[in-house]
């Protein structure tokens, strides 16, 4: 990912979640926010789709850092992750959070 003045190496298995602001994704790795010029659909193609899911219509989370699924009202779900963070599943998304829960 390239910064103002150098390039971050980051390891795919690092990424925590990620977040999308128009053409430009905010990677959450290891506590640590990084800046990427792409699109959500773009970088899905990039990460590996068993282990990061949609949640949202501009969130993605790496299923290896959920620690806690809290259900909510009307089909939603609170995901916890590592680092006390905390991201909401939409229901529109809902369902590859109900099949990862199937797969524990």
């Amino acid at each position: 990912i390239k910064t103002q003045d150098s390039t971050v190496l980051v390891d795919i298995e690092d990424i925590d979640w990620v977040d999308a602001a128009g053409d430009y994704m905010c990677l959450h790795v290891k506590g640590e926010t990084l800046i990427l010029r792409s699109t959500l659909k773009n970088l899905m193609t990039r990460l590996d789709p068993d282990k990061f899911k949609r949640i949202h219509r501009s969130t993605l989370v790496n299923l290896d850092r959920i620690l806690k699924v809290i259900p909510l009202k009307k089909g939603e779900y609170l995901l916890e992750l590592d680092g006390d963070q905390q991201l909401k599943v939409s229901r529109n998304f809902r369902d590859a959070i109900k099949r990862f829960l199937g797969k524990l």
